[in-house]
């Protein structure tokens, strides 16, 4: 079974891609640049929106940007305008929430020149995107069991960078969907590179692709989604925990 892999949107949009995974799950990717040259788009920003990123450093005041910029496109795809322009609030971990949609769940993530997000209907989700870099020695003993790590530390420098990232979007997507993002330890979700999907206590995840002009994956992408929960769940209660992650 191979990654869900989906056509372009249309062009006069900056959204690249769009997949429903699941039913009730709905993700978008694009590039940075793309939506902040989309004025459209950005008229979509509330204006607190605005003035956050206004006080943030340039750099990190366009990823705001961008991030919820492509977050209220895609609420706009799948729920009435009035609650796609309503507020964004960010939880005490920082998972973003709807107040006024609260059984609906968002997650954004970014990773070099993309930008990633996903809506749940009734559902808790997680997002994560990642452009490959070399593992560290460090990284591949603390995120993946001893003969994934192993094997990846026998790879060419590139090969592995790709299979690291494909591990670490699942892990990242699963914690960002129980609301405890780095706190929770991702490396404790069990995601072998090769595997399409799997489960994580009641999550379910699942990786998506797509492939640039010249015919090749650029990022690894992953979303988790399970029943939405009134607070972030205790990762480990969840099963495929390693407690002897360092």
């Amino acid at each position: 079974m191979s990654d869900i892999l989906t056509a372009p949107s249309p062009a006069d949009e900056p959204i690249a891609r769009l997949w429903r995974p699941a039913p009730g799950v709905t993700l978008v990717l694009a590039r940075v640049d793309r939506v902040l040259a989309t004025p459209a788009a950005l008229d979509r920003l509330r204006p607190e929106e605005h003035r956050a990123a206004a006080d943030m450093a340039t750099w990190r005041g366009r990823e705001h940007l961008a991030g919820r910029t492509l977050l209220r496109l895609l609420l706009a795809k799948v729920m009435d305008e009035e609650d796609a322009r309503g507020p964004v609030v960010p939880e005490p971990a920082g998972r973003p929430r709807l107040p006024g949609a609260p059984h609906t769940g968002v997650s954004v993530s970014h990773s070099g020149p993309y930008k990633a997000a996903a809506v749940g209907d009734g559902l808790d989700i997680g997002v994560d995107v990642q452009v490959p870099r070399p593992p560290s020695a460090g990284m591949l003993r603390r995120c993946c069991p001893p003969e994934t790590a192993a094997r990846l530390a026998s790879m060419e420098s590139d090969h592995a960078a790709h299979d690291f990232a494909r591990v670490w979007t699942v892990q990242e997507a699963c914690v960002k969907a129980r609301g405890t993002g780095l706190s929770g330890a991702p490396w404790r979700v069990r995601a072998d590179p090769e595997g399409p999907d799997g489960t994580w206590g009641p999550l379910h995840w699942r990786r998506l692709a797509w492939l640039a002009a010249a015919g090749t994956e650029t990022a690894a992408l992953a979303c988790a989604f399970g029943p939405a929960q009134t607070g972030p769940e205790d990762p480990a209660d969840a099963p495929g925990d390693r407690p002897d992650a360092p």
